[in-house]
C-alpha cells in the first residue's frame, strides 16, 4: 500500500510533510523510503513529540492542549491546519498524535493504541482516528499503511 501511495503522490507531483507526534518521524522515514530519491513526494517534517513544540513551534495553544490533551483529534486537527503554513509547499499535510505506548494520556476512552491523524488536502481537513494493536514497531507499521490507504483514497476521490 505504502509503495502504491508514494508512486500516485509522484504521478500527480504531489508533495507530502508529516507533523508527528506519536510516530516520532516513523511515517516522514518510510514516505521517504520507496522512491530513488524522496524529495520527488516528501517536502519535510517535524517531530513535536513534546506538548511544549506543538505551542511553541506551530502556535497551538495551552487552552487547547489542557482541554482536548495533547494526543486528540482537536489538537491533530489543529496541527494538520498550522502544518500548512510551515510547509506552505506541500500539497498534503499529515498530522499524528496518539498513544503508541504507556505513559502517555491513556483512558478506557482512549487506551494504548489509539491514534489520531488529520490529513489537510485542497484546504479541507480530514480527521480519522485508529484503534491499533501490537507492538510499537507493528502498530507504526499498520499505522502508515492506514495513513497511504487515506492519502489515496483521498488524492482519487478529488480526481473523479
Amino acid at each position: 500500500m505504502l509503495k502504491d501511495c508514494c508512486d500516485l503522490l509522484e504521478q500527480k507531483q504531489l508533495k507530502v510533510a508529516f507533523i508527528e507526534s506519536a510516530s516520532s518521524g516513523y511515517l516522514s522515514s518510510q514516505f521517504s523510503l520507496y522512491k530513488e530519491c524522496g524529495a520527488q513526494i516528501l517536502l519535510g517534517g517535524l517531530v513535536c513529540y513534546d506538548a511544549n513544540l506543538k505551542m511553541s513551534i506551530l502556535g497551538l495553544s495551552q487552552e487547547l492542549i489542557d482541554q482536548y490533551s495533547p494526543e486528540s483529534e482537536q489538537v491533530t486537527h489543529a496541527l494538520a491546519v498550522t502544518g500548512q503554513q510551515l510547509f506552505k509547499e506541500a500539497d498534503i499535510i499529515v498530522a499524528c498524535t496518539g498513544l503508541l505506548k504507556p505513559g502517555g494520556g491513556e483512558s478506557p476512552e482512549k487506551p494504548v493504541g489509539t491514534f489520531f491523524v488529520a490529513i489537510h488536502y485542497q484546504n479541507q481537513t480530514y480527521d480519522y482516528r485508529y484503534q491499533i494493536d501490537g507492538s510499537p514497531e507493528e502498530r507504526l507499521d499498520k499505522l502508515t499503511e492506514q495513513i497511504a490507504d487515506q492519502i489515496m483514497e483521498l488524492i482519487n476521490s478529488k480526481a473523479a
